[in-house]
């Protein structure tokens, strides 16, 4: 992991490149842009990530601390809640870790905020001594809350990527029929295992799975090339997905 990522300032912004990300969290530039491709309706750009292309593009090359290829003509700076987003949707081990290391820096410049604002004890005012004696615990509690929040997300999430990490691509997704060997229950392989997402009305006759599992997060569809036909869809399961699975077994055949 990279511990000296370099953050600029962009419109008034903290911002890193997708380069920059990629070598953060052990990926490649195509993984992060394709991951960010597959979720874009869910970024916002300004509150994610900059798009810098033409006049921006060729400001930020004169005045930016960060080195970009000459033939690049578009350039996405991604802010630290976008960098977040993506640590979190990559699942490699570097990812968790950096992700973990952004979190660090939030709070960190978040209780340096706390701490450049005029003390409790340094106002004369009585009544407006106690109202910012009352800011301050307000925001010491919130920033409490919201470590322990994130810190528990993070253990909830991690062993789910770790449990089936051997069958992960490089997006951390995992096929129908690898899920079918990680579960390794005695006949139930990949077909009884199609066939029971069927039977429970999770993936369609085609072997896609409906659009309300896919808005949970449990599914995504790649198109993948064949032998015959040029390219098909196939169904893919996320860490989530198959834990999901993996327990509505469980309580079926309880």
């Amino acid at each position: 992991m990279n511990n000296n990522l370099t953050v600029v300032e962009q419109n008034g912004q903290r911002v890193l490149t997708t380069e920059q990300l990629a070598e953060a969290y052990g990926a490649n530039v195509e993984s992060v842009t394709k991951n960010f491709n597959r979720n874009k309706g869910r970024y916002t750009e300004g509150k994610h990530y900059f798009l810098l292309q033409g006049e921006d593009l060729r400001d930020f090359r004169a005045n930016g601390q960060i080195d970009l290829l000459p033939n690049k003509n578009r350039l996405y700076l991604w802010t630290e809640k976008g960098a977040l987003l993506h640590a979190k949707s990559l699942n490699t081990d570097q990812a968790w870790d950096t992700y973990e290391m952004l979190v660090d820096d939030y709070f960190k410049i978040k209780t340096q905020l706390i701490s450049q604002t005029v003390p409790s004890y340094m106002i004369d005012n009585s009544i407006d001594r106690a109202k910012r004696w009352i800011e301050e615990r307000m925001e010491l509690e919130m920033i409490e809350q919201s470590r322990v929040r994130l810190a528990n997300q993070v253990l909830e999430d991690r062993p789910k990527v770790e449990k089936y990490h051997q069958f992960l691509d490089a997006d951390g997704l995992m096929d129908i029929g690898s899920l079918a060997k990680e579960l390794n229950i005695k006949g139930f392989g990949r077909n009884k295992l199609f066939t029971f997402l069927k039977d429970q009305k999770i993936l369609m006759a085609n072997n896609l799975p409906y659009q309300k599992y896919m808005g949970r997060g449990l599914f995504e569809v790649k198109s993948v090339p064949t032998s015959k036909i040029g390219y098909v869809s196939k169904t893919y399961l996320t860490p989530k997905g198959a834990d999901y699975i993996a327990d509505l077994i469980r309580k079926t055949a309880s």
